[in-house]
């Protein structure tokens, strides 16, 4: 019998390995080492994984072992604090000294505790306990933590490859997700993202209304809804629903519930679309996934992310924007919004806003922002909550969705409206002819039948209608972060839209983002355009040199399949990430290479050298300032970084070159030509 448990126990710790670590976490599998013993350090008792900086060979024990991030030990099927899980408790405790780490994990293979070696106190991350393995990064940071201070039991940080739910453990969680949706006749996929949305919408409400101080223990909740009997689960989600649709603001959001409600409980026509049982296992997943506030990340894109088809993303390009762009344009927009000011209050507008991802980003950047300043007040929240964000989307499914990523985000749904931005109702006149600080927004491209508000050229492109319509929302002072085509940028045709455009604006950086930046959606070559209004009219042209810099790389592979490569340097900085944050091996928070170079950087005397995904060397001018004196003197004003950081030259061939071309052509031809025939 012990034997069978024993096996059972290596195969689920083999799985946790390739489907957790090195699948979900990223990894690398040759870094972890499993059931080996180190005699030299625990003697004849072997650590079940072992996580380090370094491949182990089978030789190189002591490099291994000295740059070890993280030690965890497997007890397959134990229950937290029964008999097996304190042997584990015991077994941690004597031998992560002696591999020379302050911490250790105990893991169920399902369940994931983290303890500080020297007290036996559990970690947490944030304020919140830290519940599964994660990201290489976090151990590098703990590790870190608990060397300076051994007493330590709360890990604090704001680096952005790290909240309080990483976005890696939260995709873990959908893993699993996917796996007891392989049993479910879902209508399609967007039934499946919206049904996954509103649950977690249910367990995230018990969450914020316990932040608010709102929570009610006669009232029933997420948390009441758990029971031993499936039956009763589904009993009590649907009782749930039906008292937030009458009780609670959470009405609004009736809509995702009732996907939620309908698929569990039948709609009295039809059978409920989801056993039980099943029921049952999906609100153990995303009781698992608790606590979901501050996760910092777009949590409906995650979703959509995972379980959209290849096609349905593409339907879905024209209004999705992945989040680590979000995210590092709006922390480079709002740098200047580090701290609360009752007296400067401001507004933020995405008026093409999709399902909120430039929004809610923005909306974790100024919460990050407050809370390192120390002016994260009462006031400070409920401006953030009510009257610092606005979105418009003309598909009414959009706002329902953005309201909710809002809300799981930590709030700021309040104005999001249903509306066309280029010709609005009545109703969006109202916001749409205010004036804002700040406009983040990812328009719509392609013929459109709306012309733009510009007398510079005549045109019914939507990129450009929205662009004029982006400066008209601007107050004079205001910014703006606009995506855009390279055709805005370059086509000969808009040099007056350009001019007017640097007469109406100071143009003061512009980045190249990488052809498959937005791949499979679109692989249209798009550029961030930021600019601040310098008039209502048409007046001198700016003065100031533009910024421009060219992203080769964002972590993601350059093809249509877009994989995290995750590619890094020695001291664990991204080698091809230039947008990311990190945590260098000492356990020390950096900012991604964009964010560090921002405005500053110029390699004009000399090239930049960096490594490629395929590890290969490249050298080119990454950025610098563009005088504006030549840009005004090109023929066509273009603005494309590539023009003026990377000029294209010919390779010219002379007769006998060009002759030799043609003969290998020609013979190629004639040899396709004789197979056929």
């Amino acid at each position: 019998m012990a034997k069978t448990k024993k096996k059972q126990e290596a195969l689920s710790v083999s799985r946790l390995i390739n489907e957790v670590l090195v699948a979900q976490l990223s990894i690398p599998f040759r870094q972890i080492v499993n059931d080996t013993t180190f005699s030299k350090y625990t003697g004849s008792k072997r650590p079940d994984i072992l996580i380090s900086e370094f491949e182990y060979d089978g030789t190189n024990d002591e490099q291994y072992i000295k740059n070890l991030v993280a030690y965890a030990e497997a007890k397959d099927d134990c229950k937290v604090d029964d008999k097996d899980w304190k042997d584990a408790l015991k077994q941690g405790k004597t031998k992560a000294p002696k591999l020379g780490l302050p911490y250790f994990i105990v893991t169920n293979c399902k369940t994931t505790y983290f303890y500080n070696a020297k007290t036996l106190k559990q970690l947490t991350l944030n304020g919140n306990p830290i519940r599964e393995f994660q990201t290489i990064d976090i151990y590098r940071l703990i590790k870190n933590k608990l060397t300076e201070n051994p007493n330590l039991d709360s890990i604090n940080t704001n680096v952005d490859s790290i909240s309080t739910i990483s976005e890696a453990i939260f995709n873990k969680k959908l893993w699993e997700l996917a796996g007891v949706y392989r049993g479910i006749n879902f209508k399609d996929n967007v039934q499946k993202i919206d049904f996954t949305v509103g649950f977690v919408a249910l367990e995230y409400f018990e969450e914020k209304e316990e932040i608010d101080g709102n929570k009610d223990a006669s009232k029933v909740y997420w948390s009441t809804c758990n029971d031993e009997v499936a039956e009763k689960i589904k009993n009590n989600l649907s009782g749930y629903i039906s008292r937030l649709e009458d009780e609670t603001t959470f009405k609004e959001f009736k809509n995702v519930m009732e996907v939620v409600r309908i698929a569990i409980s039948g709609d009295g026509k039809n059978k409920p679309l989801i056993g039980v049982d099943d029921v049952k296992q999906i609100y153990g997943i995303i009781d698992s996934m608790k606590p979901l506030h501050g996760t910092g990340f777009d949590l409906f894109g995650a979703v959509y992310e995972m379980f959209a088809s290849s096609k349905e993303k593409k339907d879905f390009g024209e209004y999705f924007t992945r989040r680590h762009y979000t995210h590092i344009f709006s922390k480079l927009l709002l740098q200047d919004e580090d701290v609360y000011n009752k007296k400067k209050e401001f507004s933020i507008i995405d008026p093409a806003c999709g399902t909120g991802g430039f929004l809610t980003e923005s909306f974790k950047v100024l919460l990050n922002n407050y809370e390192k300043s120390g002016t994260l007040t009462s006031e400070a929240r409920e401006f953030l909550s009510k009257k610092c964000f606005y979105g418009v989307d003309v598909r009414d499914e959009n706002i329902s969705r953005t309201r909710l990523n809002m809300f799981l985000v930590g709030d700021g749904h309040t104005h999001m409206y249903s509306d066309n931005s280029l010709k609005p109702t009545r109703q969006g006149k109202n916001i749409l002819n205010k004036k804002y600080q700040y406009v983040i927004t990812n328009p719509p491209y392609g013929s459109g039948t709306i012309k733009a508000n510009t007398e510079a050229i005549s045109t019914n492109r939507t990129e450009i209608a929205f662009i004029c319509k982006v400066i008209d929302l601007l107050e004079i002072g205001g910014k703006a972060c606009i995506i855009t085509p390279d055709g805005v940028l370059e086509n000969p045709s808009y040099k007056k839209l350009r001019r007017e455009i640097l007469e109406k604006c100071e143009v003061y950086a512009i980045v190249s983002l990488p052809k498959f930046a937005f791949a499979p959606y679109t692989k249209e070559k798009t550029y961030a355009l930021f600019i601040k209004k310098r008039s209502n009219t048409i007046t001198k042209i700016q003065d100031k040199p533009v910024w421009m810099y060219i992203i080769d790389n964002d972590g993601l592979a350059n093809s249509d399949k877009r994989f995290p490569t995750k590619l890094r340097n020695n001291r664990n900085g991204w080698m091809h990430d230039e947008i990311s944050g990190w945590v260098s091996t000492d356990g020390i928070e950096m900012p991604g290479v964009l964010e560090k170079r921002w405005l500053t950087f110029d390699d004009s005397e000399t090239k930049s050298n960096w490594i490629d995904e395929k590890g290969i060397v490249q050298t080119a001018r990454k950025g610098g300032n563009i005088d504006i004196e030549r840009i005004t003197s090109d023929n066509y004003e273009t603005l494309l970084p590539e023009y003026y950081l990377r000029p294209y030259s010919p390779h010219y061939i002379n007769e006998e070159e060009f002759a030799n071309e043609l003969k290998k052509i020609d013979d190629e031809m004639r040899r396709v030509l004789s197979e056929i025939s």
